[in-house]
């Protein structure tokens, strides 16, 4: 290599060519900066505090809605709710979110929003993409459960979730779950099973027809008439939340319904 060059060459690339001189090769051209969080704006909504690479205004009417959600959710399930801070990570292009993602989590499910856990905090990641209302509404009861309770039962979990994730015109009914379901106990491919989902603890190994099922359960057990004990999720969960255990929601049902799995089935019709 000529290092003869014009003076103006600056020094660093003088120090990389030489470096390039002891290698067996290299390129001169500049590697992408790795990708960082985006934290350039904050904005504090109730329990959330929403980081982003973009101005999110602070009376825009999703972030209203997930602040909103967390009255729901305490109401509706009848547990206290934490004020431990939910950091939600919003980045503007999809793109970035990837990036990021693979870069720093490359052991986590590819998805377009996700929750993660850690012993000191309580995260979201998203990207703003025309269904980021339902990832942050689906991602942020995560959030707010996890805030509040420990060990939640990954099917009422992601049940729960499922239920919040279509808004709060929509009070709890998933459309496209329903039709799934329903077309898939017309062909004969699905039946109910609570005690098999009760087994499931990783969230990697659930079906689309494990989230519906988990979905219509909750569906069900908060708002079926036939459901004599109405408050049974929320007797699960302060249970969960005073003792760190709570009794098991497919025994204590069955002992209600000659079949238990037939109920749920005329529920799913009724819809």
């Amino acid at each position: 290599m000529n290092f003869r060059e014009p003076c103006h060459f600056h020094l660093t690339r003088l120090l990389l060519a030489a470096a390039c001189v002891l290698t067996a090769g290299c390129s001169l051209t500049t590697q992408p900066a790795a990708p960082v969080l985006p934290e350039q704006h904050l904005l504090e909504a109730g329990q959330l505090e929403i980081h982003s690479d973009f101005k999110l205004p602070q009376s825009h009417r999703l972030v209203s809605e997930l602040v909103a959600q967390r009255r729901d959710l305490a109401n509706l399930l009848g547990v206290e709710p934490s004020d431990e801070p939910i950091h939600v990570f919003l980045f503007e292009k999809s793109a970035d979110y990837r990036q990021y993602m693979q870069n720093k989590h490359p052991d986590f499910p590819a998805r377009r929003a996700l929750f993660v856990k850690t012993d000191t905090q309580l995260k979201v990641y998203a990207s703003w993409h025309p269904r980021v209302g339902e990832d942050l509404r689906h991602e942020v009861t995560h959030g707010y459960l996890h805030s509040a309770v420990n060990d939640i039962p990954l099917w009422l979990d992601e049940g729960l979730a499922e239920f919040f994730e279509t808004g709060r015109e929509k009070q709890g009914s998933h459309g496209a779950h329903i039709h799934l379901l329903k077309t898939r106990l017309k062909q004969g491919k699905w039946s109910p099973d609570l005690q098999r989902l009760e087994t499931l603890d990783e969230a990697e190994a659930m079906t689309q027809m494990d989230y519906a099922e988990s979905w219509l359960w909750v569906h069900f057990l908060l708002f079926n008439p036939q459901v004599r004990d109405q408050h049974l999720i929320q007797a699960h969960l302060i249970q969960l939340r005073k003792q760190g255990s709570a009794f098991g929601i497919a025994a204590a049902i069955d002992k209600e319904f000659d079949s238990i799995e037939s109920a749920l089935i005329e529920h799913l019709k009724s819809l």
